[in-house]
């Protein structure tokens, strides 16, 4: 058999391609999983049934954490943190008078389901 002339040298693609599959491609997930989390908490303050703001605390509560890379999971969480925002969240339709029109319960679930695509 003849030679070719030429060798190939795979050591450097094998660092670089170990590189992207160990952190880069779950970075750029992350982050875009951060994105669509920033995008859900926006929906949920602007969008039908919104976030309660009377006074704007829970409103200005709401976060989206940094992402927690595992090697079996990325998680981002997308929070209210004033003590009565679950109880708003999970109010019966008709138990709250809001002080607002167009806030109310489910806030956030309400988001998820009707975005869904949107987020993914």
């Amino acid at each position: 058999m003849s030679k070719s002339g030429f060798s190939l040298d795979f050591k450097d693609f094998d660092k670089k391609f170990t590189r992207i599959i160990e952190r880069a491609i779950p970075e750029a997930a992350a982050d875009g999983l951060r994105q669509a989390g920033q995008e859900w908490k926006l929906d949920a303050d602007n969008v039908e049934p919104r976030t309660p703001h009377k006074e704007g605390f829970l409103r200005g509560s709401g976060e989206v954490s940094k992402a927690k890379i595992t090697a079996r999971s990325i998680d981002v969480e997308v929070t209210y943190d004033e003590p009565y925002a679950k109880r708003w969240h999970e109010a019966e339709p008709g138990t709250v008078k809001w002080s607002e029109l167009g806030v109310g319960p489910k806030y956030l679930e309400s988001k998820a389901v009707r975005f869904m695509k949107k987020y993914m």
